[in-house]
């Protein structure tokens, strides 16, 4: 069960510290992430919210932002992220709103990919995500 966080400038020092990590210590193994978005503002049912926690993995963090989700894959590139995100909505049996972005692609530093982030959830839904270093 993925581990769940109330607010976003916890995301923020996560991605930084982990970025940090990987610089330090050249890890290779550790080198990939992602951040996935999921749009749930429109989902009022509790139970698909309890089962994104039940279904992610427990080095996944999850984030709440304004009803929405963030949630932080570790050692996961783009083509895991969209595994999960189609595993997830196989059991849900739903298509869910999404926006991807991955370390190092979409930025080598968390100022970067975090802008990236909020750029890539703005043009999708226009939520501002106020994710800024």
């Amino acid at each position: 069960m993925a581990m769940k966080f109330a607010n976003t400038e916890t995301l923020k020092a996560l991605i930084s510290h982990h970025i940090a990590l990987i610089d330090r210590f050249n890890a290779d193994s550790f080198e990939e992430f992602a951040l996935l978005f999921l749009k749930m503002d429109d989902y009022d049912n509790m139970e698909i919210k309890k089962s994104i926690q039940i279904i992610f993995r427990d080095s996944d963090i999850i984030f709440e932002e304004s009803q929405n989700y963030i949630i932080l894959l570790p050692k996961t590139n783009w083509n895991g992220a969209i595994e999960l995100l189609n595993g997830l909505q196989e059991f849900l049996n739903q298509k869910l709103q999404d926006s991807i972005v991955t370390y190092p692609d979409d930025g080598e530093d968390a100022r970067t990919l975090l802008s990236e982030f909020e750029s890539v959830v703005q043009k999708a839904y226009r939520i501002n995500l106020k994710l800024s270093i």
